[in-house]
């Protein structure tokens, strides 16, 4: 990462805070941070909204990975940008979360040193936008997702269309992924951008969850942080 990127990160760290905003709750608590983070989500207005992206299992592979989000809003054109300082040749899964803050130490609810995908899922809640090949709709990007080392993903959408998809019926309820009430807007203020992967050859317990039967260490969160609007 360029070093005006790295002043950057470190600082605004105090700016997007992870982990302490939304309260210490674990992930018994979980689904009362959802209930009232839809309840009191912003509709998305123009400007731009930012964030560190901070360690989470920052031991996994003996690397530090840091990066950061920017979702910039000019009428009806969303511009997403997100880089990582990683190592890791391995695809990044990611999310754009309903939750308010990202998880933490205590949400390791089985003790076993990780915070693996279900976990982390109880404090993030379930997806709103999956930063993936195709931020149109929930299901067109195919779950192509950008690789490391040195992750960079650059997308662009329309806010109508991807407000049209989370109006849409919802085709699998019991999947992560969900939808909006007719007319309610997205919003990105104080919305979770989780990142998924690290390399193969980390130490994993075998208590580790994983989505969908998937490698645990695929996975596994490595990057998270709460979006602010900035301007």
């Amino acid at each position: 990462m360029k070093t005006n990127q790295l002043i950057m990160i470190f600082a605004l760290l105090g700016l997007a805070a992870c982990g302490s905003d939304g309260g210490s709750g674990s992930g018994s608590t979980g689904k009362k941070e959802n209930k009232s983070a839809a309840l009191e989500m912003v509709e998305a207005s123009p400007g731009t909204y930012y964030s560190v992206l901070r360690p989470v299992n920052f031991h996994s592979n003996g690397f530090i990975p840091y990066g950061m989000a920017t979702f910039t809003l000019a009428d009806d054109v969303l511009q997403v940008n997100i880089s990582m300082d990683d190592d890791q040749g391995v695809a990044h899964r990611q999310s754009l979360h309903l939750g308010t803050r990202c998880p933490s130490e205590s949400d390791d609810r089985n003790a076993d040193g990780f915070i693996d995908y279900e976990e982390a899922m109880a404090v993030v809640g379930p997806a709103l936008m999956p930063l993936d090949n195709d931020l149109n709709s929930q299901l067109a990007g195919e779950e192509i997702y950008p690789k490391g080392p040195g992750m960079t993903y650059n997308k662009t959408a329309s806010l109508q269309k991807i407000n049209d998809d989370l109006w849409s019926r919802d085709e699998n309820p019991s999947d992560n992924l969900m939808k909006l009430d007719n007319g309610k807007g997205i919003g990105f203020e104080d919305r979770v951008v989780l990142v998924h992967g690290t390399s193969y050859q980390g130490s994993f317990p075998a208590s580790l969850a994983s989505y969908n039967g998937e490698d645990a260490y695929l996975s596994l969160p490595v990057v998270c942080g709460v979006l602010k609007k900035i301007d």
